[in-house]
């Protein structure tokens, strides 16, 4: 198109009517963000505006008057050509976008024809489609991911509808009868309307679970978690924890519902809560689990892991030990090629035999470091093989010992319980070494019950045997392993004596682990024949020392799986309350980048800030809850004592927390006994006390509920209670209140479970008592004392310091 003198508009219908001019329409040309050329009807160019010469990459100079076949030869055959002709030639306006390679970019392009030639209209898209090219890989990656899960996932709209599921969400439904294309459990259907047409069985958490999403769905609530069972058509009953969650950010509104398969986990719960009934040691045996920790840490597993061709991608700081070379001197290599000859052929065998299996295999090595034995054990996987390394030096020690331990090993290697091999050491005592045996363990340092265990030739000895360990025995044999124990030293009887006619010769060894009594070792012979010698107490002795050592393995091994089991459950628990605030920052900080990207800095990036940090508050107050209860377990809490007046410690924990009661609608009320003494404790802990049992408080009453703070003399000491009108506690879950994180694995409103235990643990360091009380449906009251200040001789003397 040429713009001549007296023309008045420019022509094209895509185009504004500008009735100025044309020099006042070249004008407005020039300062447009399009490129905009025009061909006359030969296709050469007649106008090209400074945005064009910045996209073709050419001078307006070089491209008026020339054809734009010559000059752009890469166009022709392509759309641009294409497009260009059928305008030309049927005049209709096109519109289309395309990848130019010459200019490396995609182009948006709009050409209207004219009498004169074509006006062609173009805009650089290369950032929009290298957006759309991103967000289609993130929605596919995005896809693999939640296909790649476990857990069933599907999104929902904002009526409950299905909008995507994953495979695994596909592959439950079919195994249970309900294909994707059904309409009830695939990609359209109603969930919310399914849920809320359940009947029969389950029926009342599906009505809770319509609830919740509906709350989700009006703003009520920003989540929601059920756990419920599920019987497959099999018969088998599973369990799953149900999590559905709202998206936050803009757009419509969408639901993720996820369902994860925890019966495992709730049948270990159940297995776990039916032996606490049975064991009434198990709360001592957890309180051990801190104290283990540090021996965990040094029993921990080396780890290796290996490509498909069988080369070190991997390898942890325990496994350098077992290979004798730094992670550097291995990554990226063979076994055979920076291993020792012997050592580099073993492992590879190793992995050639797991890869062509299959399935994991397990060996005996010889480890880097002398007289060491590794339990190595390969598991294949579609990336290569991980490698898992344990020391079993000691374990292929005793099974070297002598014929006796090796039967012992073999009687219990089925069970390592305390009782079981007790009862195998017993059993092949006798008659080789003995007509009796007798091995009493007592109440041990963590927990362990105490039992006895007698194995004998004739019912009367096993009966006396039995007799000797009842309390107020004073029999011969009764008084042999009273010394025995009391100087942890071994005690002979050398023949009969008036109360045991029939015992030829007698032994008891205190079996000792750790400078420590375990037990005590009895052995008893009725036969001339086989009599104790001072020259056989050595053997004895060895034989109760392997015995102790047996034992106490046991012991260990168990402990050491309960630790294990309870810090997983930890560790589960504080991760999840920690991964949860992250998602929460990873999505508000992307939509305030988003904002600043397009140059929006107002109100939305500062609600966003202001949410980043809340948040970022809510992870250190958990952190500083999990460090608190570490300090008051240690027995270390580091009290700053000072005298304080009660009242004046109420009003400040009254002053605290009123807004926030006045909030809910609730009221906060102080109560006074009269006479009320002064308490020496440290102030902010104390006032971390309160606040912990306040905040509860608040949490669980209802609107226009009241909570009173009471406090009043009992003896030597000052009861304070903070008492609701809340729903109360279910009698079961009395006793485990303060438990470490019992909330967050039992309850479905509670936190993640610390602050009791703080309150606990703070209340057991300044030397007082917490408890609580909770008739049915009549609130609760939470009550901890605190050691009164008495004046005596003119001095103030209060709990010590610790």
């Amino acid at each position: 198109m040429i713009l001549r003198p007296g023309q008045g508009r420019i022509s094209g219908r895509g185009t504004a009517a500008i009735e100025e001019g044309p020099s006042h329409a070249l004008d407005i040309l020039e300062h447009i963000s399009d490129a905009v050329f025009s061909l006359d009807r030969t296709w050469r160019f007649t106008y090209v505006n400074t945005r064009a010469e910045w996209l073709l990459k050419r001078p307006r100079s070089e491209l008026i008057g020339r054809k734009v076949w010559k000059e752009f030869p890469q166009a022709r055959g392509t759309v641009f050509e294409q497009e260009y002709q059928r305008a030309l030639a049927k005049r209709v306006d096109v519109a289309f976008e395309a990848f130019y390679a010459p200019l490396e970019a995609w182009v948006g392009v709009r050409a209207y024809p004219s009498k004169q030639g074509l006006l062609v209209f173009c805009r650089d898209i290369s950032a929009r489609k290298q957006a759309e090219q991103a967000l289609h890989e993130s929605e596919q990656f995005l896809r693999s991911t939640l296909d790649s899960l476990s857990t069933h996932i599907a999104i929902l709209d904002g009526q409950g509808t299905i909008l995507a599921v994953n495979a695994a969400w596909r592959r439950f439904a079919r195994e249970n009868g309900c294909p994707e294309d059904s309409g009830t459990c695939g990609v359209g259907a109603d969930y919310l309307g399914v849920t809320d047409a359940a009947r029969g069985a389950f029926s009342e958490e599906a009505a809770f679970v319509a609830a919740g999403i509906r709350d989700i769905i009006t703003g009520r609530a920003e989540s929601f978690l059920q756990e419920y069972p599920c019987h497959e058509p099999g018969g088998r009953r599973r369990w799953f924890l149900m999590r559905v969650t709202r998206f936050v950010g803009q757009g419509p509104l969408r639901l993720v519902v996820a369902h994860e398969d925890i019966t495992g986990r709730h049948e270990a719960g159940e297995a776990l809560w039916r032996l606490a009934r049975e064991e009434a040691a198990r709360e001592q045996a957890e309180t051990a689990r801190e104290r283990l920790n540090a021996v965990l840490e040094r029993i921990t597993d080396g780890f290796a892991a290996f490509d498909r061709d069988g080369r070190f991608t991997y390898v942890n700081r325990h496994a350098e030990a077992h290979f004798g070379r730094m992670r550097e001197a291995l990554l990226g290599w063979r076994p055979a090629e920076v291993l020792s000859e012997s050592r580099g052929a073993v492992m590879e065998s190793l992995l050639l035999r797991a890869t062509q299996a299959g399935t994991p295999v397990e060996e005996d090595q010889p480890s880097a470091l002398a007289d060491r034995w590794l339990r190595v054990v390969a598991y294949p996987s579609p990336e290569g093989l991980t490698v898992y390394f344990r020391d079993v030096t000691e374990q292929r020690r005793s099974e070297l010992w002598s014929h006796f331990l090796s039967e012992v090993s073999a009687a219990s290697a089925s069970s390592l319980d305390w009782g079981d091999v007790s009862r195998a050491v017993a059993k092949l005592t006798v008659p080789t070494l003995a007509d009796g045996c007798a091995i009493a363990t007592p109440v041990g340092p963590h927990g362990e019950e105490p039992s006895t265990v007698v194995a004998a030739v004739t019912p009367y000895l096993e009966g006396a045997l039995h007799a000797v360990f009842r309390a107020g025995s004073a029999s011969a044999l009764g008084r042999m392993v009273e010394e025995a124990l009391r100087t942890e030293a071994v005690v002979h009887l050398h023949g009969p004596s008036r109360d045991a006619p029939c015992v030829q010769s007698a032994v008891a060894v205190p079996l000792m682990t750790q400078a420590r009594p375990l037990g005590v070792l009895v052995l008893v012979s009725l036969r001339p024949d086989l009599r104790y010698e001072a020259q056989d107490l050595s053997l004895v002795q060895e034989l109760a020392r392997r015995a102790a050592l047996v034992l106490e393995n046991a012991r260990l091994y168990r402990t050491a799986r309960q630790a294990v089991t309870t810090r997983d459950e930890t560790l589960g628990i504080v991760s999840h309350d920690l991964r949860a605030p992250l998602n929460t920052i990873s999505l508000l900080c992307n939509g305030a980048e988003r904002r600043l990207a397009r140059g929006d800095n107002g109100p939305g990036v500062t609600e966003a800030l202001r949410k980043v940090r809340l948040v970022v508050g809510n992870m250190d107050r958990l952190i500083d809850d999990l460090l608190e209860v570490a300090r008051v377990e240690s027995g270390q809490p580091g009290l700053d004592l000072e005298t304080l007046d009660a009242p004046a410690l109420l009003g400040q924990v009254q002053g605290f927390n009123e807004p926030l009661a006045a909030d809910k609608s609730l009221r906060l009320e102080v109560s006074l006994g009269p006479d009320l003494p002064r308490v020496c404790a440290d102030r902010a802990r104390v006032l971390r006390v309160f606040q912990n049992l306040v905040g509860n408080a608040i949490k669980f009453t209802p609107p226009g509920g009241r909570i009173l703070l009471k406090a009043e003399r009992r003896e030597a000491e000052v009861c304070f209670c903070v008492e609701d009108t809340g729903p109360g506690i279910d009698a079961t879950a009395l006793p485990h209140v303060f438990n470490r994180f019992w909330q967050a694995i039992h309850a479905h409103k509670a936190g993640v479970g610390l602050g009791l235990a703080i309150v606990k643990g703070v209340v057991d360091a300044h030397g007082g008592r917490v408890w609580v009380e909770s008739p049915p449906g009549r609130g609760a009251a939470f009550f901890f004392t605190l050691p009164a200040l008495t004046v005596a001789s003119g001095a103030v003397e209060g709990p010590r310091q610790p």
